[in-house]
């Protein structure tokens, strides 16, 4: 046994040791390795009788490094003993256990001791990683700087794991007399993480850096791999853990919350996975204890928060029905989905001995909430306005046709609902399909601006279920188009343009370039510059709206160029603009077009464009030439002065220097880095 060190130590490190000689110096390497000055960290490595030289390599590892505390001792048949070891021996204000399988993230416990000390926190869970096929917790997708399992909004507690693998504060486990379950394979841990976090001040949780990589051993050989505790000793811990939940809570909504998790797993979970795979004296013994737990512990409250199968299961345990139990978990095992009954604003999941009279299990056990898919096919405009067409199916339900409701709804809560004409749909093993369309004028003068997002509410025997209803990736959705009502022009846009989210309406937004689409330039009548293009479609009675193509120097709020866009006769959708350049001032004109009140104008893009058009003559008096870089987004044009009149204005004013008055006024040629890129 090496001799403790005795410095001031901020974090101990606790690390059970049994025939894992592979990983053992990965692991501890990983504690060797932290980014806490070295003198603040201790390990402390306890052999549980080690039979594959890893007892060796310890006292190997502990002569190179002097950090490094092993304690021997013979094997106790679970990593509880070794554990309480090493609290025996730890000196550190914080204690970290490591498994001798897993590693830890170079920053780990500089990041997690800081966290406690910022918050005054008594534990902190760091972020976990799965490695090797290793599932872990889902309880990482944000930071929680304090919180306390026994507030009413953590859900922390039904989520997270058992495993001691997380920061403790050492006064904590001192002061609620914390220690590990000796002799046991697996659940050593539950007793002590279930009292550290109800006796705990408050709990942090750090999930934005990679604290623990936890590793699913290669070979199989880790306890939990190789099955763990026998059941009854599971059941027993599971028993004395409900009990110390229930020290600390009231009987109601908090102690349910917390019972739940161990329900969930040591009677249902137990039963899904192992019990028909085991032995008769397994089963009998599984049974019995599982009825225990229930017995004393669920409560129609906790009931409640099971599923339809998990309910018909208590029921067989509570009332001795082995066989019919496992019927019910061969049928859960062999994948098949139950049928779902709707009557009188009820539903019914149709498990075996639904209604059987001989074994008289109440109604209340296959109560279910029915579930509605809807998926979209296709929206379109046509001209009586918007066509949202799909298929609506409630899981599990084979009888009847609902009747469905499009349902737009804005973020002040303000719902339009549109009858849909129904058919049948394709066959589905999961429920009776119903095909839908809706068909609706968009976003009259009544309508707030803003975005209206869509739902599918389908009305069949009592119920009224509603489902958002969502663009699947790869569907385009249709374009933009112009609405009218009482004189008032507002765009109407769906969305999402791009990816899988909620069908939704855009009503009164501004233009982008997106909406002038199929964009072509080139030289129009009387040297101007011809934008083509087709802007979004007009749903409205009456004249159109006025829009025009307009060109501006960057930057200068005032000069504009601008040419109306009109249709063009051979081609119902396109329309042109020609935009005269003459007098133009030289330098970059952007391109933009805009629609007569509906908000600011929208820059111009070509699609794929590539080249120079031009350059072309856009006016001899005063002289002005032009091209186009088709590679620009968005479209650019370059007006640039030609040379003799460059020469001509440089004439000029050398006679008004030497004291000549020149003929006219003339704009200053371009400059040198109008010259360079004139000649691109």
């Amino acid at each position: 046994m090496t001799e403790h060190p005795g410095t001031d130590c901020l974090v101990s490190v606790i690390v059970p040791v049994y025939n894992c000689r592979e990983t053992l110096g990965r692991a501890l390497e990983s504690a060797l390795a932290q980014t806490l000055p070295a003198e603040r960290v201790e390990i402390i490595a306890v052999d549980d009788g080690s039979t594959d030289g890893g007892a060796e390599l310890l006292d190997e590892l502990a002569r190179a490094h002097d950090r490094l505390v092993v304690v021997h001792q013979p094997n106790s048949g679970g990593a509880g003993a070794p554990r309480n070891r090493g609290l025996d021996r730890a000196s550190g204000r914080f204690v970290f256990f490591l498994d001798a399988d897993d590693r830890l993230g170079p920053e780990a416990l500089e990041r997690m001791t800081a966290m406690a000390e910022r918050n005054g926190t008594d534990i902190v869970l760091g972020k976990q990683v799965g490695t090797g096929g290793r599932r872990v917790p889902k309880v990482f997708d944000r930071t929680i700087e304090r919180t306390h399992v026994l507030d009413p909004d953590c859900d922390l507690f039904p989520r997270m794991s058992m495993a001691a693998l997380q920061l403790f504060r050492r006064s904590l486990i001192d002061r609620a007399g914390l220690r590990f379950t000796e002799g046991m394979l697996s659940h050593e841990d539950q007793l002590f993480t279930a009292g550290a976090y109800l006796h705990a001040g408050g709990v942090s949780v750090l999930a934005d850096y990679d604290c623990y990589y936890w590793d699913a051993r290669a070979d199989g050989t880790s306890t939990t791999q190789v099955g763990g505790a026998p059941t009854a000793d599971v059941h027993a811990i599971a028993a004395q853990a409900m009990a110390l939940v229930a020290e600390h809570t009231e009987p109601g909504e908090i102690r349910e919350r917390l019972h739940h998790r161990y329900l969930q797993l040591e009677v249902f979970g137990r039963l899904e996975q192992l019990y028909l795979d085991s032995s008769e004296d397994e089963r009998k013994i599984t049974f019995v204890g599982c009825r225990e737990l229930l017995d004393t512990w669920l409560t129609p409250g906790l009931l409640a928060r099971y599923s339809p199968l998990r309910r018909v299961l208590a029921h067989c345990l509570r009332h001795g029905l082995d066989a019919e139990l496992e019927e019910l978990l061969r049928f859960h095992r062999g994948g098949e989905r139950p049928g779902v009954l709707l009557e009188d604003g009820r539903a019914f999941a149709r498990y075996p001995f639904f209604r059987d009279e001989a074994t008289g299990i109440p109604d209340t056990c296959f109560e279910t909430s029915p579930v509605l898919r809807p998926a979209l096919t296709g929206a379109a405009w046509e001209r009586s306005g918007l066509v949202v067409s799909g298929t609506v199916m409630i899981r599990g339900v084979h009888q009847g046709r609902p009747g469905v409701h499009l349902v737009l709804e804005n973020d002040e809560g303000v719902r339009r609902r549109f009858e849909c004409a129904t058919g049948p749909g394709g066959p589905d093993d999961e429920g009776r399909v119903t095909s839908f369309t809706a068909a609706f004028p968009p976003a009259p003068a009544s309508w707030a601006g803003g975005r209206w997002a869509m739902s599918v509410e389908a009305v069949l025997e009592g119920h009224v279920l509603t489902a958002p209803l969502t663009k699947p990736r790869g569907m385009a959705v249709p374009r933009a188009v112009l609405v009218g009502d009482g004189g008032r022009r507002r765009l109407v846009r769906p969305l999402p343009l791009r990816g899988r989210g909620r069908l939704s309406l855009e009503v009164g937004g501004g233009l982008s370039p997106a909406d002038l689409r199929n964009v072509e330039v080139g030289w129009g009548p009387g040297r101007r510059l011809r934008v083509t293009g087709e802007p979004p479609p007009v749903l409205a009675s009456g004249p159109p709206p006025s829009m025009s193509v307009l060109l501006q120097p960057p930057g200068d709020g005032g000069t504009v160029l601008r040419a109306p866009l009109v249709n063009d006769p051979d081609l119902r959708t396109r329309h042109h603009a020609d935009v005269s350049l003459a007098g133009a001032r030289p330098g970059r004109w952007r391109a933009s077009f805009e629609i007569e009140g509906v908000g600011e104008p929208a820059r111009i893009r070509i699609p794929e464009g590539a080249g120079v058009l031009g350059p072309e003559t856009a006016s001899v008096l005063p002289p002005r030439r032009m091209y186009v870089r088709l590679d620009r987004n968005p479209l650019t044009v370059h007006v640039t002065v030609p040379l003799a009149a460059r020469l001509r204005w440089a004439r000029r004013s050398l006679a008004a220097r030497f004291g000549a008055a020149p003929e006219t006024d003339q704009q200053p040629p371009e400059t040198a880095q109008h010259r360079k890129k004139g000649s691109e």
